[in-house]
């Protein structure tokens, strides 16, 4: 398709009035923020800091006031005549650039002043607030004096109408009173001359030192009340019971308690002293160190009262124990002597004895020295305490050690008894054991049977020939007694074992004759059991012999006689 040169014309007309549109378009934008910029800048500008500065240039200030005004009157100038010069030139530029139809330059100039308007605005923003405090100070001050005052007058009646409660410290209070009325005076002083901000730092000062003096008008009356009716109280009381105790005869060795109630009287006069001049806190320190060396000394006093109660509780029992067990001892060493003269001793005992008597001597000795302290008004109790319970230790270990020999001794005697008793239960069991083997009528008994035989008859003459000494062993007869226990049982059970195995064997040939004529095996059997039945006395193998070829022969019949035996048997014994 052929474009006519009409229709790229009138395409070109098209495109230059849109361009045209749109530029005009972005001139009235750039053309809105400019002016938008100079409203803000009169805005900033309206503030009204002149008034604020000419309300304050005509109150004659002076000093710290006058300074801060000064500066500020600078930096108020600084913004007028620099920095509003600097943003209306840049909203000028700003304007030409626009009408130039310069829209990218005019958009940069126009971002440069939006900067210097934000700093600005920010910079009179603060010096607005810093003017409208240094205009307010005054009528601040004017509040917070008020309120001062009425503290002080407060104050200055607390000690005026209770002086009594304050004590020697009334002079101190009166002289902080009088130092905070100067501060009054100061500060009416600085506030007539237009520091209104010195005047503020002074009354700073005088509210804290109103509540440090507050603090110490609350405080001293308690401590002084602490001091005179707890702690002096107290001293007079220890002095007193200190008196009572001495009349008592109380005695405290190494320390003086009147030197430690003076020290401690010395430091409640220290602590009066710190009030006196408000140092409370030294003072507290004082009266917390006389507090604890006051519990100490009525500790001191009340252990010494509690030790002498315990001594008189005990002495007596003390001393009484002591006899009992020093005649006890005396009683141990002649029975110790008369049981060495039947008796073999292990145990040294009478060397031990000996040694017992010894300790309870010393132990007397320390016990009289005791009593002759406190007879002589000598006695510290709480060591007599200390001592008398250390004395009742070793004398219950003494007590003990003695009881454990005497106990010892005395138990050889019974055990010599029940020895020698024993003995003839001992020989009638081995009668019995003899008779029992007669009985059953054996052929006769293994070598073996015999040695333990004998041997347990060797046993008991042997024990009876110990128990029949002069001076028995009774640790050598225990020995042979547990020995000759030990083989009798053996020799029991070796006679019932003997007994059961011949009788079995008798039992088991009798059972098994009916089937010699038809098994040679068992003919065979019968005959070597029989021959070490009668010829070797070898019971429990003859037995194991006769049993294994019955079994062979019939399997139930070997049981069948071992239950009928010991059924016969059982009725026996019955």
């Amino acid at each position: 398709m052929t474009l006519r040169f009409s229709d790229i014309l009138f395409i070109i007309v098209i495109l230059v009035l849109v361009g045209y549109g749109i530029y005009f378009y972005l001139g009235r934008q750039r053309k809105d923020a400019i002016n938008e910029l100079e409203e803000r800048k009169n805005r900033v500008m309206a503030v009204p800091i002149p008034d604020q500065l000419f309300t304050l240039k005509n109150m004659e200030l002076s000093g710290q006031m006058k300074r801060k005004y000064e500066s500020l009157v600078a930096n108020w100038q600084t913004i007028t005549n620099y920095q509003f010069s600097e943003i209306e030139a840049a909203i000028v530029g700003a304007e030409q650039f626009a009408e130039q139809m310069n829209i990218f330059k005019a958009k940069r100039v126009m971002d440069e002043a939006s900067e210097m308007l934000d700093e600005t605005e920010s910079q009179v923003e603060a010096l607005n607030l810093a003017l409208q405090e240094l205009l307010q100070v005054d009528t601040e001050n004017s509040e917070l004096n008020e309120q001062l005052l009425d503290r002080y007058h407060t104050a200055r009646k607390s000690v005026l109408n209770h002086s009594f409660d304050y004590g020697p410290a009334i002079e101190t209070l009166e002289k902080n009173l009088q130092y905070i009325e100067l501060n009054f005076t100061k500060y009416n002083e600085l506030t007539a001359a237009g520091d209104h901000l010195e005047a503020r730092e002074m009354l700073s000062s005088i509210d804290s030192d109103m509540s440090s003096l507050e603090g110490i008008l609350e405080k001293i009356p308690a401590m002084y009340n602490q001091i005179k009716n707890t702690y002096e109280d107290s001293i007079e009381d220890l002095r007193d019971g200190y008196q009572r105790m001495v009349d008592s005869h109380f005695n405290f060795g190494d320390v003086n308690i009147p030197e430690e109630i003076d020290a401690v009287q010395e430091k409640l006069n220290e602590a009066k002293n710190n009030i006196k001049s408000a140092s409370l806190e030294e003072a507290r320190t004082q009266m917390d160190k006389a507090e604890r060396e006051i519990n100490s000394l009525y500790d001191l006093m009340e252990s010494e009262i509690a030790a002498k109660e315990y001594t008189d509780r005990h002495i007596k029992q003390l001393g009484d124990q002591l006899n009992q067990v020093s005649e006890n001892i005396r009683y141990s060493g002649i029975e110790v002597d008369r049981i060495a003269q039947s008796y073999i001793l292990h145990k040294n005992e009478i060397e031990q004895v000996s040694q017992l008597a010894e300790q309870v001597r010393l132990e007397m000795t320390r016990y009289t020295d005791l009593v002759q302290a406190i007879e002589n008004r000598q006695a510290i109790y709480s060591q007599i305490e200390s001592n008398l319970k250390k004395i009742k230790k070793h004398v219950d270990e003494i007590e003990e050690k003695q009881v454990e020999i005497v106990d010892g001794i005395a138990k050889m005697n019974v055990k010599e008894k029940e020895v020698k008793q024993n003995l003839d239960l001992y020989e009638m069991d081995l009668r019995n054991l003899k008779r029992k083997v007669e009985k059953h009528h054996l052929p006769g008994l293994h070598e073996s049977y015999y040695s333990l035989f004998y041997k347990v008859t060797d046993q008991i003459e042997e024990l009876a020939k110990n128990l029949n000494r002069v001076r028995v062993d009774i640790r050598e007869v225990e020995a042979l007694e547990a020995a000759l226990i030990e083989n009798l049982n053996q020799l029991e059970e070796l006679t019932d074992t003997t007994v059961d195995d011949a009788m079995l064997t008798e039992y088991m040939i009798q059972h098994s004759n009916r089937f010699r004529y038809d098994y040679a095996d068992v003919d065979a059997a019968i005959k070597e059991a029989q021959y070490l039945f009668h010829q070797e006395f070898r019971y429990q193998d003859s037995l194991a012999v006769i049993e294994k070829a019955l079994r062979r022969v019939d399997q139930e019949a070997p049981t069948q006689v071992r239950r009928m035996y010991h059924k016969e048997k059982q009725n026996r014994i019955y």
